[in-house]
């Protein structure tokens, strides 16, 4: 069986023109003919494109060639080719460079109109797939599957990849010049906004990446994902050591999820200063709220070691584990001043009644630390349970696996 492919075109004056693209032989008794295949896929995408700019290309010189100021056809200076990067693949697009006429004020005394007309030599949606693809696994993954579904020729690499991916994150980056760093209005102007949407919710947290350079030294990562009912998941990160004005990229991100300075927010962190200076001051509607599982963990620290103080001493053994299990109770319920007296007393105790434990010194250190850490988060501790009820997040567990994806590229 014959399959001619061919390919109708009706230009502007309405003439039709057909063109014959290539012919294709099918078995129909052969199970591993039925179709198309991968390699006749790629060829029929590749065909088309190449004639559908080839043409595109055409129209364009041809209605460009005229001055813009006198509309007299300007002379061609010579032949021009350029190779124009697509999914489809790396099409050949003929032109010609044009002397530009007296009238024009140019410094330059040529012009190239393929330039003009395509002046990155690259289709907006190639460099779409690669940066998308490229913010989900590595760069050499991103060309290898590039190169295994679509006719993206053979010179896709790496290298590639992550040139087209810095350069849309350098033009992002001189977008947000000049923005600043907090919300732009007044309170006045804020109250007249319209009926805002559904609260936002934000996590924060942060990660370790080995240095490239200098394994010895890795460097931090601050990553989050940020979420609407009514809105589309984000996600956004940045080097904490590199980053200079990281409120600005945060407040970028939610304004193009729709957010509002008079609509609500909840900010999860795990109370690391940094964090802390991210979200505080951001929005008049926020709550921040001290991530639970990170008081857990802590917690969690704490009754490992009410273990070995049980071997030897089981019943200050039990007392520290039911005062470990009163204070998680306390902080559950936003009770934060009962559970700082839990922790103290606990410290306490292990200064004067548990003295035969080997690890005393270090579970005097994780008791204070503990104590600190709650201490200095304070502000940030709500009344866990009432939120849970309500189906509000109180973890910002999804944020850990944001960080897993980008720490394991």
């Amino acid at each position: 069986m014959q399959f001619i492919i061919q390919l109708a075109v009706v230009d502007k004056s309405g003439h039709h023109h057909t063109e014959k693209l290539f012919t294709i032989e099918k078995q129909s008794d052969a199970p591993n003919d039925l179709g198309l295949s991968l390699s006749e896929s790629k060829l029929l995408l590749n065909t088309i494109q190449q004639s559908v700019i080839q043409k595109q290309a055409a129209e364009y010189l041809d209605e460009h060639r005229a001055c813009p100021c006198c509309q007299r056809n300007r002379r061609i200076k010579g032949k021009q080719t350029i190779q124009y990067r697509t999914l489809f693949g790396i099409i050949p697009v003929e032109g010609f460079r044009v002397y530009r006429c007296a009238c024009e004020k140019h410094s330059a005394q040529t012009a190239s109109l393929l330039n003009h007309w395509c002046d990155s030599h690259t289709h907006p949606e190639l460099r779409y797939i690669e940066t998308r693809w490229a913010s989900l696994m590595s760069y050499g993954l991103t060309a290898n599957l590039l190169k295994d579904i679509l006719p993206v020729g053979e010179r896709c690499n790496a290298s590639t990849v992550r040139n087209h991916l810095c350069q849309i994150a350098q033009r992002q980056e001189a977008e947000l010049d000049g923005l600043p760093d907090f919300l732009p209005g007044d309170p006045r102007e804020w109250g007249k906004l319209p009926k805002p949407g559904k609260p936002m919710t934000v996590g924060i947290d942060g990660g370790y990446v080995r240095n490239r350079d200098d394994r010895k030294h890795p460097f931090e990562i601050i990553v989050g994902k940020s979420f609407a009912a009514n809105a589309p998941t984000k996600r956004f990160g940045f080097v904490q050591c590199l980053e200079n004005h990281p409120r600005r990229k945060l407040i970028a991100q939610l304004s193009s999820q729709g957010m509002q300075a008079n609509q609500q927010i909840t900010f999860l962190s795990d109370g690391a200063d940094n964090l802390r200076d991210l979200q505080f001051n951001l929005y008049p509607e926020s709550q921040h709220v001290l991530d639970w599982f990170h008081i857990t963990m802590r917690l969690t620290v704490l009754k490992q070691y009410t273990r070995g103080v049980s071997k030897n001493t089981p019943e200050l053994g039990a007392e520290l584990l039911d005062a470990l299990t009163s204070t998680k109770w306390y902080l559950w319920h936003g009770n934060v001043i009962k559970a700082l007296e839990q922790l103290e007393d606990r410290a306490e105790m292990c200064d004067e009644d548990i003295s035969h434990y080997d690890n005393k010194k270090s579970l005097s250190k994780h008791i204070d630390e503990m104590y600190t850490y709650i201490e200095n988060n304070s502000m940030m501790i709500p009344n866990y349970g009432e939120m849970y009820r309500y189906g509000e997040p109180i973890s910002s567990s999804f944020v850990e696996s944001t960080i897993n994806e980008v720490i394991a590229k």
